[in-house]
């Protein structure tokens, strides 16, 4: 019998397609306020005292409230304004 001689060929890597719909974040999508603040209180450490005010008060609709009275974006809102 000759000897055997493994057959090697190269890989074919094709580009895979982008996907067809947008990722989407499903636990942010269909999570309670309860939860969404459950999860960014333990995300977040007393360094981030100022972002984790401004998130819960657009998860609460607070921020939305102040901007809506000034005139202005809700990312434009202070932490400040949002605790007052």
């Amino acid at each position: 019998m000759p000897p055997l001689k493994p057959a090697v060929f190269p890989p074919s890597i094709q580009e895979l397609q982008a996907p067809s719909l947008e990722l989407y974040d499903l636990d942010q999508m269909f999570a309670t306020e309860d939860n969404r603040i459950a999860q960014i209180t333990n995300k977040c450490v007393d360094e981030d005292l100022d972002y984790y005010l401004k998130e819960v008060g657009e998860i609460l609709g607070i921020a939305d409230i102040i901007a809506k009275e000034r005139g202005c974006d809700s990312s434009e809102v202070d932490s400040k304004e949002i605790l007052f």
